[in-house]
């Protein structure tokens, strides 16, 4: 990583698709994605998490990187095709095929190297060929960190067991399995770097009740109780969302953006959470000991 080492990371998904259950302004303008990393950049955040799947993410960083002369300035984590190794010719390599997903990477972005490189599909944290692939590309100076993103905690612990640098986990209000398992712990003994996603739940915290869509019904009376929990403390939802994340052991918070108005608003608050008490924070923990995985997981949520 850079010399920087602000706690939030802008996640870059909402700049290359639609995203979000409580998303309501689309995907942004071109203007408009580069206001969101400028808004970033100049509050210290020079660390951006971005991902082959995520549409035109890489290359509207890469544009805003050339634009804005920032070559050398930034840190850039991106992740591998979740299907990658299904798009190849049989037979080859588990290596070339992370290279060359890399070095594509590498060209959306317009840059020489990537600061974290992650797989998408958490299964992959099994395959010793994969894995042997990204240090191969981390030897070669590809890459700085080689990592994962996880949804599970089985995964989450064999990603430490297997020595990656990174490791990209769901971590809310609703969602604190880790801290369940010494998943945190064993992270710290091994110096791994952990990132914690998700803190407002693709939006899902952030909803009006009312607004919450038929499809996630069984979620309402849990966003109306984390409501309730934030309003006592005197918070908002995104005060006591951010909250409890901060809170936590991992050492970065990615946050998500559409605008550069909510880039803004996310890290204002980030200056006053070390002061903020953390009896909500306790409240909230107490409150979701056990979150059904068909809300936790938004690849599990049904469709209207």
């Amino acid at each position: 990583m850079t010399a920087q080492k602000h706690r939030f990371v802008l996640g870059t998904v909402q700049l290359g698709v639609e995203y979000g259950v409580n998303n309501t302004t689309g995907q942004p303008s071109l203007d408009e994605a580069f206001a969101t990393l400028d808004a970033a950049f100049s509050a210290g955040v020079h660390t951006f998490d971005t991902a082959r799947a995520y549409g035109t993410s890489e290359d509207v960083i890469g544009e805003w990187i050339r634009s804005r002369g920032h070559q050398g300035r930034v840190d850039v984590i991106s992740k591998m095709r979740p299907k990658a190794f299904e798009s190849y010719p049989e037979g080859t390599s588990a290596s070339d095929i992370v290279r060359t997903e890399i070095q594509e990477s590498l060209r959306h972005l317009g840059i020489d190297h990537l600061d974290g490189y992650l797989l998408h599909m958490p299964e992959h944290v099994y395959r010793d060929d994969v894995l042997e692939g990204l240090r191969e590309a981390k030897r070669a100076g590809l890459v700085e960190h080689i990592g994962i993103s996880i949804y599970d905690e089985p995964e989450a612990l064999e990603a430490v067991h297997r020595g990656l640098d990174y490791v990209q986990i769901p971590y809310n209000a609703f969602d604190q399995r880790l801290d369940k398992t010494n998943f945190f712990k064993l992270a710290r003994a091994a110096a791994v770097t952990t990132f914690a996603r998700s803190p407002f739940l693709k939006g899902l915290l952030l909803m009006e009740p009312e607004r919450i869509p038929p499809h996630l019904a069984h979620a309402r009376p849990l966003v109306e109780e984390f409501r309730k929990i934030a309003t006592r403390h005197g918070l908002s939802p995104i005060e006591a969302a951010l909250l409890v994340v901060y809170q936590s052991s991992a050492s970065f918070i990615v946050f998500g953006a559409e605008t550069s108005a909510q880039v803004k608003e996310i890290l204002a608050i980030g200056e006053r959470l070390p002061s903020m008490a953390t009896e909500c924070a306790e409240e909230i923990q107490k409150a979701f000991p056990a979150v059904d995985r068909s809300i936790l997981n938004p690849s599990l949520w049904n469709r209207p």
